[in-house]
């Protein structure tokens, strides 16, 4: 694809905890473009967090130092100042949580909630029901009504990706956006995230953990660890041994429950 095509564009990021000095990540570079699925595979603590979070400055910038570029098509995330930064994360990127219960304020009702983004950003409360119908939460009349803490980790994960795709971004950074659910309602979710990124000319960068998911649905794999990003050449050379210890490791067990 052509550079015009870039919808989020990394170069030689550096995240360092600033106390301590300790690098988290190093020589970060890649890029996700218009309809393209870019699956980040990592082991749990290998900054996989991190690295969503620093995209858009979420990271606490009195705790964490970031340094690169982070280009959102034209525009080093870096370098806008905080109002811009804000009509961006606003308007152009959402992100699916990890923690779902940290994407809702807990003294809301979910229904309230709804309303306001569906007012803010001009959004049908009817897509929010249609969304909700298609990843089996059909009896939303009772969940609109309940606060979230009243929900499972399961619906709110659900209830997060619905608000994300209702919102029409350009970019969805979706972090372990599967977690908390069973494999039939895993699927239902990443169908429609596949289908919302091939139909919208969106970008999705799908932080995981699950190679099953990597090797199905994605377009470009790369694999974080030791605060480095390894990409696979091709997605069909996936089961391929990359010469790379750990990564082998994990695709050799990959494979054998294949079998």
């Amino acid at each position: 694809m052509s550079e015009e095509n870039n919808i989020i564009h990394i170069a030689k990021l550096k995240v360092s905890v600033i106390k301590e000095g300790r690098v988290i990540l190093n020589g970060i570079d890649f890029k996700c473009n218009q309809s393209e699925i870019l699956i980040i595979l990592g082991k749990n603590g290998t900054g996989k967090t991190t690295l969503a979070l620093s995209l858009t400055r979420l990271l606490n910038p009195n705790t964490f130092s970031i340094e690169g570029k982070i280009f959102f098509k034209d525009q080093n995330l870096l370098e806008v100042d905080e109002k811009s930064l804000l009509k961006i994360r606003r308007q152009n990127i959402g992100y699916i949580l990890q923690n779902p219960f940290s994407a809702f304020n807990p003294v809301y009702r979910i229904k309230n909630q709804l309303e306001e983004i569906s007012k803010l950003k001009n959004i049908p409360f009817e897509n929010f029901i249609q969304l909700m119908n298609e990843l089996d939460l059909v009896n939303y009349n009772q969940i609109l009504n309940k606060y979230p803490f009243e929900l499972s980790g399961g619906m709110l994960q659900r209830l997060s990706a619905i608000r994300v795709l209702a919102s029409n971004p350009e970019l969805i950074i979706a972090d372990e956006p599967t977690s908390a659910l069973d494999k039939p309602i895993s699927n239902q979710l990443i169908s429609l995230l596949t289908d919302y990124v091939k139909t919208r000319k969106a970008a999705l960068i799908f932080i995981t953990q699950d190679f099953s998911i990597a090797e199905r649905f994605a377009n470009k794999v790369l694999f974080l660890t030791k605060g480095k990003l390894i990409p696979f050449s091709m997605k069909d050379e996936f089961t391929e041994n990359t010469n790379n210890f750990e990564i082998d490791l994990l695709l050799n067990s990959y494979k054998q429950l294949k079998l």
